[in-house]
């Protein structure tokens, strides 16, 4: 079922958990460390499902159970007894043998957000794009791969990607969690090109994770995705952006620089927002009519919203396939 509102709000986009830190990227910014973000991130995820009323939902796609009487004590995860009071089993048995590729923005336009999205000296709500899609990334990594799952990355830009082949295991993850790492949003954006020689190259159908802005020329946008749903690949797209880039909240007479290109645009802020707005609104809506008529699932995510909206889509998309 292709969804522009997608099963994350059969959960009223509410934290599944009463403590945020684990899903606020403010707080999730200030962890150095990539590895101990991912595991932060789903971790707390993780305990935030089971302290939920939706066990089901949880248990089917965690590696976890509830325990029933008669189960091995040495399957119970001790830890996540002491934060929630209730027993859960580990369960190592490989049930899906997913393959999911994340393919990341990694254009200079990711860079935005946080502070540097303000001009008046106020602060941003959000963090920048590359920090949000980063982490989130991480975290469907080391979710998919602690679930028995197998994962893959493509960080592109206008030029060929850089790829990290799909494989399972703690090897791999530390290997593809370094590669993120060290990666930082830089060139332009041709996503058509960034994404074109991919789906030859993912052998086996599979579930793609898109992180992406979206900020291109729709055609060029569409024409990266036809190649995955060709080769009969699942697909959701995460649409980031910063909460400015959505709302404008420009008035003043400010100079716009594009940081893909250097360009730079004096304007004032309040006549043209009218007009970025209908433009954004027309090109997105174009994006999720396709999305909409290939059923591919279109989820928009801003930079301060809480990272469990993506992580509960990407679990019920994966639902949906078995």
């Amino acid at each position: 079922m292709a969804a522009t509102v997608t099963g994350a709000d059969r959960f009223s986009r509410k934290t599944l958990d009463g403590d945020t830190r684990f899903l606020d990227p403010q707080v999730i910014a200030r962890i150095g460390n990539i590895e101990l973000v991912a595991r932060f991130i789903v971790e707390g995820f993780l305990i935030g499902l089971h302290k939920s009323p939706y066990h089901g939902f949880s248990s089917e796609f965690s590696s976890y159970r509830k325990y029933v009487k008669g189960d091995a004590f040495r399957f119970i995860d001790w830890k996540v007894a002491a934060k929630t009071d209730r027993l859960y089993i580990k369960q190592f048995e490989d049930q899906t043998n997913t393959r999911t590729y994340v393919l990341v923005d990694g254009s200079a336009s990711m860079r935005f957000g946080g502070d540097a999205a303000r001009v008046d000296g106020s602060k941003s709500r959000g963090v920048p794009k590359w920090r949000y899609a980063r982490d989130l990334a991480a975290a469907f990594a080391y979710l998919m791969i602690n679930q028995g799952d197998a994962a893959g990355l493509a960080i592109f830009r206008d030029g060929p990607p850089e790829v990290v082949p799909t494989r399972g295991g703690n090897v791999h993850l530390h290997a593809l969690l370094s590669v993120l790492g060290k990666s930082e949003p830089d060139s332009g954006t041709d996503t058509e090109k960034g994404l074109g020689a991919l789906p030859e190259r993912l052998a086996r159908r599979g579930l793609v994770v898109l992180i992406s802005d979206l900020l291109d020329d729709t055609a060029r946008i569409i024409n990266g995705l036809k190649g995955f749903r060709a080769r009969r690949h699942e697909m959701i797209v995460f649409h980031l952006l910063a909460p400015e880039e959505r709302e404008f909240p420009y008035r003043e007479n400010i100079e716009f620089v594009d940081a893909e290109t250097g360009q730079t645009l004096v304007a004032q802020g309040s006549y043209i927002g009218p007009a970025y707005q209908r433009a954004l609104q027309e090109h997105v809506e174009t994006i999720k009519r396709y999305c909409r008529a290939q059923d591919i699932d279109f989820v928009p995510l801003t930079t301060d919203e809480l990272l469990s909206t993506a992580l509960i889509a990407y679990l019920n998309k994966r639902q949906r396939m078995m």
